[in-house]
């Protein structure tokens, strides 16, 4: 009965000690404001850019994005960086897979795949959608506390575990979208190759 009693006093302490962790955060900002990224990388130069309306952007809780067009030759990428000092309930990461169908688009197409870039191999959701006879190919992954990660629920997990172990909750997504056709893989895989070393001078490891 004594042991019962000391075992559920144990559990009591270690499941307050995690609400604690959880619950106690400290946000980190941005190396340097989304608003310095460079117009040009490696040869994607810059074409326009597009913001969202203040009532989006007040739902999603982000606190510093991005949505611009680069082009290369006769190919165009619209880059979405989205950041969050600090994840909480109401203002979290919002999967692509559950926010951008609409409109009559319609998803065709779902995957994880493995891109191989100087930085190592790094996972990446592969989502393809329609609309009629167009299609667009969007690429994404979540980064964030020195990872990349394609899988949403494994994100979280390691969001629950950065949370009371580094007491940090920040992270992105980063979404790439163009045009889906013949050449349009190896279009995306170029630019995600020349992204991610100017990602490290902005996105806290």
């Amino acid at each position: 009965m004594i042991k019962k009693a000391l075992l559920l006093v144990v559990l009591l302490l270690a499941f307050s000690l995690l609400l604690e962790g959880v619950s106690t955060q400290h946000p980190i900002p941005l190396k340097k404001s989304l608003a310095l990224f460079p117009k040009e990388i490696d040869g994607f130069h810059f074409k326009g850019s597009s913001r969202m309306s203040p009532k989006v952007e007040k739902v999603l809780g982000v606190d510093d994005y991005i949505m611009w067009d680069y082009c290369k030759g006769n190919r165009c990428v619209s880059l979405y960086i989205g950041f969050f000092e600090e994840q909480q309930e109401g203002a979290m990461i919002h999967s692509p897979k559950h926010c951008m169908p609409g409109g009559g688009w319609l998803p065709t197409s779902d995957e994880i795949i493995i891109i191989k870039t100087p930085r190592g191999e790094i996972p990446v959701n592969r989502f393809v959608l329609q609309k009629g006879e167009r299609k667009l190919l969007v690429y994404y992954w979540y980064q964030g506390r020195g990872r990349i990660v394609a899988d949403e629920y494994r994100d979280r997990l390691y969001l629950l575990f950065d949370r009371l172990f580094k007491r940090r909750s920040d992270g992105a997504l980063v979404r790439l979208i163009t045009k889906d056709t013949p050449g349009a893989d190896a279009f995306l895989q170029e630019f995600v190759k020349a992204l991610l070393p100017v990602l490290e001078e902005y996105l806290p490891s």
